[in-house]
């Protein structure tokens, strides 16, 4: 695997402890919403607890990069700056269920490894068109024609930021606000940055035929919370393959809170 070129660190630890540390891929929204990490952070107890954030590293050094790639420079993070040995656990919540996976594969040959994937979600090309459509509605403007995937990455995102940069820049023209502007900058920016994740996770499936990234095994076990169990898949793996755990919690709004939080450190505190 190709070491990822970049500078800004994947991988940020929030709370020390002596127990097993717990790896948590989660996403800030473009809001003011909790991050799942940090709501575990306050609930850490012995724990050491690391945030990964994949779309920190896209905001700011990358126009693209693949998903192993971002797995591989967080377990390189993990095993420089984490304990040298025992369990770990991986958190991927909703997108970053894929990158959780190819994290875990890389860690289990020297360690075992509990994931738990929270409403887990597989973006494929579908996926990936119906955000960039979301986040078009979001400027107000009308639905844009689809470009081919296919082609290089980096070229598809930035065809995706030409087309949202024209319309933010179109809103702070009418707004009389320059197309400098730090609220409209951030938000393309950051919108550019989850796209390109959401494809590299496209990719990822599309490379490994729907494959996981790792079979479950004597070090690898893999649960899913669910607030609905006929959504409760991983692409490659039969339904004996990983648990299933439905949790009322996640029927709620927002499904990111205080008692998702609670009900993990109980998983964390039982195995």
């Amino acid at each position: 695997m190709a070491q990822a070129v970049f500078d800004r660190p994947i991988l940020t630890q929030l709370t020390t402890g002596d127990d097993e540390p717990v790896l948590v891929a989660d996403f800030q929204d473009w809001s003011t919403a909790p991050r799942l990490s940090r709501l575990l952070s306050g609930r850490s107890g012995g724990h050491p607890l690391y945030r990964i954030d994949p779309i920190s590293v896209l905001l700011h050094d990358q126009l693209y990069l693949p998903l192993e790639d971002l797995a591989g420079a967080c377990a390189e993070e993990f095993r420089s700056c984490g304990p040298p040995g025992g369990r770990v656990f991986i958190v991927g919540q909703c997108a970053a269920s894929a990158l959780s996976l190819r994290v875990a594969e890389l860690l289990q040959g020297t360690r075992n490894v509990t994931v738990i994937l929270v409403q887990p979600t597989w973006p494929g090309e579908e996926h990936v068109w119906d955000r960039f459509a979301e986040f078009i509605a979001n400027l107000g403007a009308a639905d844009r024609a689809r470009a081919d995937l296919d082609g290089d990455p980096a070229q598809s995102v930035a065809r995706m930021e030409r087309t949202l940069r024209d319309e933010i820049e179109a809103i702070a023209a009418s707004q009389g606000a320059g197309e400098t502007a730090d609220a409209f900058t951030e938000l393309l920016a950051w919108y550019r940055a989850w796209l390109a994740f959401l494809l590299a996770c496209r990719n990822d499936l599309a490379r490994h035929d729907g494959q996981p990234a790792a079979r479950p095994s004597a070090a690898l076990t893999v649960t899913i919370l669910t607030g609905a169990e006929s959504g409760a898949v991983v692409p490659g793996l039969a339904p004996g393959e990983y648990g299933v755990v439905q949790v009322p919690v996640l029927d709620q709004d927002p499904a990111i809170s205080a008692e998702l939080a609670d009900f993990l450190q109980t998983l964390f505190t039982s195995r």
